[in-house]
C-alpha cells in the first residue's frame, strides 16, 4: 500500500462516503492527511453520519475538514452562536448550506447577540428546521448574493418578509406550507426580487391570488409557477395578463378547489407555450371536461407541452383528453387516473397522437384486468421510446397479462421499469353530477414516475451536490 502514489489514493477516496473517511483516517498519519484533503470535504452532509452531532464535534470538523466546504447541511446539528461564528471565519467558499432537521439554539447569545454569519451564499434552505430565526433579520447584507432561497413554517414566521430586503438577485423562492405567507407578502417579496425566476407556494393556505397580477408584473422572468393546495381563484387568475406579464411555462394547479372551469380557461388559452402542467384534484369535484377545450380550442397548439399531469380528475372527459394529446406532439410524460370517462380501452386509442411517450402512469378508477383492452399492445406499437410504465388498479387475471407484461419488456427496447400499483382500497362517496357513487381510491402515497417541474429549490440542490 506504501507503494501507491497519494494521487491514487485520493481518487479511491472519492468513492467513500463521509463517514468512511473519518474510519480510514485512523488507519494511519498518511491516510489520514489524505481523507482529509479539502477536495474530498466540498460536499456535506450530516445526515450521512445518521448520530446527532454535537456542539463540539461540529466545530472540529469545521475547524480540521470543512474549511473548503462548498455545499454543506446541518441536518442533525444544533445551530448555536459559536457554529454561526466558526463557519463565518473558516469556511469562505461556502454557497449553499441547509438546515434539513436541524435546529436553531434559542439562547439568547444567538438571538440577541450573532454578529457572524456566512457571507457570500448562494443558497439557503430553511424549509426543514425548527427554532427562531429571528437573528437573521438583522443580517441583510449578508444575503446579497442569494439567488435560492426556501423557508419553513418556523423560518416564514420568523422573517418573511424582512429577509428579502437585499435579495436583488434572487431566482427560486420556495414556501412550502407556509401559513404566514400571505398575498401582501408576496407582493412585497416580488419589489424586492424583480429577478424571479421560480416560485412554489405549495399547500400555502393563506395565498388566495389577490395580488398575482402586480406579482407577476413585478417579476417578469418567472417561468415556474406552483400553487398546489392554495386557495387561489378564478378572479386572481382571470386578472393576470399572462401573455404579456410573463413567461410561465410550468404550472401546478394542483388541489386548487376555488379554481373552476372559467379560470382554467383563461389560464390554459393564454398560455400555449406551457412545457410542464399539473392538475391533480383541481377545482370543486375536480373539473377538466370537454367544455374547457371546446373554449380554447380555436388558438390552442401546445408545441412545447412535454409533461401532462391529469391524474385523480373524476370529470376528465375522453373528448378534452382527445383534443389536448393530438395538439401536443412533443408530449413526453403523460399521467392520467381514476377517470370513469377515461377506460384503458379508450386511453389506448389516444396512444396514436403520442408517439414520442417515454413515460406512462394509468390507471382506471376501478380494478381492471391488464389483458382486457388493448392498452399494452397499442403501447408496444404506437410508443416505441416508452422508458417507465405505472399500471395502477390493474389486476393480473390470468396467463395472459402476465404473457402481456413480459412482452411489454421484451418488445419496448428502451424500457427500464414497469410498476403494478395494487394499494390498499377503500371504498368512499363522491358527488357527480348530483348522484353518489362507489369509487376505489388509493390510499397509500404512491411514488410518481413522472418528472417534477424542472426550475426548483430541489433540482438546484441536486446539481450543487453532484
Amino acid at each position: 500500500m506504501e507503494r501507491i502514489p497519494d494521487a491514487v489514493l485520493l481518487e479511491i477516496f472519492l468513492w467513500l462516503k463521509k463517514k468512511e473517511l473519518g474510519v480510514t483516517a485512523q488507519v494511519c498519519k498518511r491516510w489520514k492527511r489524505i481523507a482529509y484533503d479539502r477536495s474530498l470535504w466540498k460536499t456535506v452532509d450530516q445526515n450521512e453520519l445518521r448520530s446527532l452531532v454535537d456542539e463540539d464535534t461540529m466545530l472540529m470538523l469545521i475547524r480540521t475538514r470543512l474549511c473548503g466546504v462548498k455545499s454543506l447541511n446541518l441536518g442533525g446539528c444544533t445551530f448555536t452562536a459559536k457554529i454561526a461564528k466558526e463557519l463565518a471565519k473558516k469556511c469562505r467558499d461556502l454557497k449553499s448550506l441547509a438546515f434539513y432537521g436541524s435546529e436553531i439554539d434559542n439562547e439568547a447569545s444567538l438571538r440577541d447577540g450573532i454578529r457572524d454569519f456566512p457571507t457570500g451564499l448562494e443558497l439557503l434552505d430553511l424549509r426543514y428546521s425548527w427554532g427562531d430565526f429571528s437573528f437573521m433579520r438583522r443580517l441583510p447584507r449578508h444575503f446579497t448574493e442569494m439567488r435560492f432561497i426556501g423557508l419553513g413554517m418556523d423560518s416564514a414566521e420568523s422573517l418573511i418578509p424582512d429577509i428579502f430586503a437585499k435579495m436583488r438577485n434572487l431566482r427560486i423562492l420556495d414556501c412550502t406550507d407556509c401559513e404566514t405567507f400571505t398575498d401582501d407578502v408576496l407582493l412585497k417579496i416580488s419589489i424586492c426580487c424583480p429577478l424571479l425566476e421560480s416560485i412554489c407556494l405549495n399547500e400555502c393556505k393563506n395565498f388566495y391570488g389577490k395580488h398575482l397580477p402586480g406579482v407577476l408584473k413585478n417579476c417578469r422572468f418567472v417561468s415556474t409557477l406552483l400553487m398546489r393546495f392554495t386557495k387561489v381563484t378564478d378572479e386572481a387568475l382571470m386578472a393576470v395578463e399572462w401573455e404579456k406579464a410573463c413567461i410561465v411555462r410550468e404550472l401546478d394547479l394542483t388541489g386548487c378547489y376555488f379554481v373552476t372551469t372559467t379560470g382554467l380557461t383563461s389560464v390554459l388559452s393564454r398560455l400555449p407555450n406551457l412545457h410542464y402542467f399539473k392538475m391533480n384534484q383541481c377545482g370543486f369535484r375536480h373539473i377538466l371536461h370537454l367544455r374547457v377545450y371546446q373554449e380554447i380550442k380555436p388558438i390552442a397548439r401546445y408545441s412545447s407541452l412535454e409533461t401532462l399531469d391529469l391524474r385523480w380528475n373524476f370529470l376528465l372527459s375522453a373528448e378534452c383528453l382527445e383534443a389536448i394529446l393530438s395538439q401536443s406532439p412533443s408530449l413526453r410524460y403523460l399521467g392520467v387516473s381514476h377517470s370513469p370517462r377515461v377506460p384503458p380501452s379508450v386511453l389506448s386509442a389516444m396512444l396514436k397522437y403520442v408517439p414520442n411517450l417515454k413515460i406512462l402512469e394509468f390507471g382506471p378508477l376501478r380494478k381492471e384486468g391488464l389483458s382486457e383492452s388493448p392498452l399494452v399492445p397499442n403501447l408496444i406499437k404506437l410508443c416505441p421510446l416508452i422508458e417507465a410504465v405505472s399500471l395502477i388498479n390493474f389486476k393480473l387475471i390470468d396467463d395472459a397479462d402476465v404473457d402481456m407484461l413480459q412482452e411489454l419488456r421484451a418488445k419496448c427496447r428502451k424500457i427500464r421499469e414497469v410498476k403494478l400499483c395494487n394499494p390498499r382500497i377503500e371504498h368512499v362517496a363522491i358527488g357527480n353530477n348530483g348522484e353518489t357513487i362507489t369509487v376505489e381510491r388509493l390510499l397509500i402515497k404512491m411514488e410518481s414516475l413522472l418528472p417534477s417541474p424542472a426550475n426548483t429549490l430541489g433540482k438546484v440542490i441536486n446539481s450543487m451536490n453532484m
